[in-house]
């Protein structure tokens, strides 16, 4: 495939709102070649709607993600991280020595 292939696969946005109706049908991302150096995803980016991540030297995929505002506005639902087991026992910890039980008593 050649370059100019790949720049005539190159999606275009006709405005902000177009980026964003795009990304929330694709369930609040897009990826593709060269989407950073578009004028509508830069602008938006600069008003705090979407991150980009740019391509690095592998992938040459650029990728837009939704943010949270933008997420609810296009009526997808938040993203929820889960706790990871260490903050999970840290947290059982500290509420067993607030109400007084210890591990180490038997």
């Amino acid at each position: 495939m050649s370059i100019e292939q790949l720049l005539e696969e190159k999606q275009q946005f006709h405005n902000i709102d177009d980026l964003i109706q795009k990304a929330a049908a694709n369930n609040g991302e897009l990826a593709g070649i060269a989407f950073a150096d578009d004028r509508f995803v830069r602008e938006a980016e600069a008003k705090g709607l979407i991150k980009v991540r740019e391509a690095d030297g592998w992938s040459m995929h650029d990728t837009i993600h939704l943010t949270h505002y933008s997420r609810m506005k296009a009526g997808l639902p938040p993203i929820i991280r889960r706790p990871s087991a260490t903050s999970v026992h840290a947290i059982s910890a500290f509420t067993a020595r607030l109400f007084g039980k210890s591990s180490t008593n038997s």
